[in-house]
């Protein structure tokens, strides 16, 4: 049996194990360094992709509110550093930890530089319940450059901003 039927066989094991409300989701290892995340019902899973060909601080801001106050102070930045350009990272979050969502102000580096080239305009405010749900794949597309930079954002594939 190759690797990949063995993996495939674990991730099934694994989901009849669990059931299907899997939780928190399942995270499985492989031997050569890489990973299958299966997101379970209560992981929200956050995907930032610079698309471009210039270093992004993707300023991503959330809460575990959803109210108006948390809209405008959201508690926590996402840790995504400042990707290179083609970077894809990949968060799942416990949906009990975001309540809402948005990129503000996004910017646009050359490599060591610290004024931005281009800076994206804020995103809407998303909010579980309205925009996304537990389960769901929220993403932040990052295209452009100086003046054109921007951000698309997407739920399970469907552009909402």
């Amino acid at each position: 049996m190759n690797l990949r039927n063995l993996v495939l066989r674990g991730v099934l094991m694994l989901i009849a194990a669990q059931g299907l409300n899997c939780g928190t989701g399942v995270t499985i290892e492989l031997p050569d360094g890489g990973q299958i995340v299966i997101p379970g019902a209560s992981v929200v899973v956050v995907e930032v992709f610079n698309d471009t060909d210039f270093e992004v601080e993707p300023r991503i801001y959330f809460d575990e509110d959803s109210n108006w106050f948390a809209s405008l102070f959201p508690s926590e930045e996402l840790a995504t550093g400042t990707l290179a350009p083609g970077d894809l990272v990949r968060f799942n979050i416990a949906c009990d930890r975001l309540g809402l969502i948005v990129s503000r102000l996004a910017g646009q580096f050359l490599p060591g530089d610290d004024v931005p080239i281009g800076q994206a305009d804020s995103t809407q405010v998303l909010r579980r319940d309205d925009d996304y749900d537990c389960g769901d794949t929220i993403r932040f597309h990052f295209l452009g450059r100086g003046a054109s930079f921007g951000v698309v954002v997407s739920v399970n594939d469907r552009v909402v901003d």
